[in-house]
């Protein structure tokens, strides 16, 4: 997901993955899960078979460990601002945990990507001998938008959201 915020002299977007479901629909997913798995386990405990029932509980404490991981790495963002003579780079979830600042004329944009339908293909800005990637979470079109819409800002143009 690609959000754009363009100003006179500023030219900002923020890169996050794409969040099918929040937090509230996955617990209820997990919930689901739990009683299913539970009736299953608690009616082979009936028939003697009771040590399905710790195997059932972690299971379901595996499923929520597993959706907590995938929503939290999807939950993070890139923030790229074009603004004056720099671009600034910025990583985190809540904040800004990593952030970097290029020169704009020095800063050189590119894009690689294979023709297989697998590869999303790789967008990274490069500058003082370091490349940074960038749209890591983005599918082989967002990545091609995203790129499109960066070297237009990076020349000055107007950017289409």
């Amino acid at each position: 997901m690609i959000d754009v915020d363009t100003t006179a002299d500023r030219c900002r977007f923020i890169v996050q993955g794409n969040q099918s479901m929040s937090w509230r629909a996955n617990l209820w997913l997990a919930a689901s899960l739990g009683v299913v798995v539970g009736g299953i386990s608690l009616f082979m405990a009936a028939h003697g078979l009771w040590l399905v029932v710790p195997f059932a509980g972690l299971e379901i404490v595996l499923i929520l460990g597993c959706l907590y991981l995938t929503l939290r790495r999807l939950s993070r963002k890139e923030v790229i601002t074009v603004e004056g003579q720099a671009i600034r780079l910025e990583w985190g979830y809540t904040r800004a945990e990593r952030q970097v600042e290029l020169p704009r004329q020095w800063s050189r944009l590119h894009y690689a990507c294979a023709d297989s339908p697998f590869d999303c293909g790789e967008l990274s800005v490069a500058a003082n001998g370091q490349r940074y990637a960038l749209g890591r979470c983005l599918n082989k079109q967002e990545k091609k938008r995203l790129h499109s819409q960066l070297q237009a800002a990076l020349q000055g143009a107007p950017v289409a959201a």
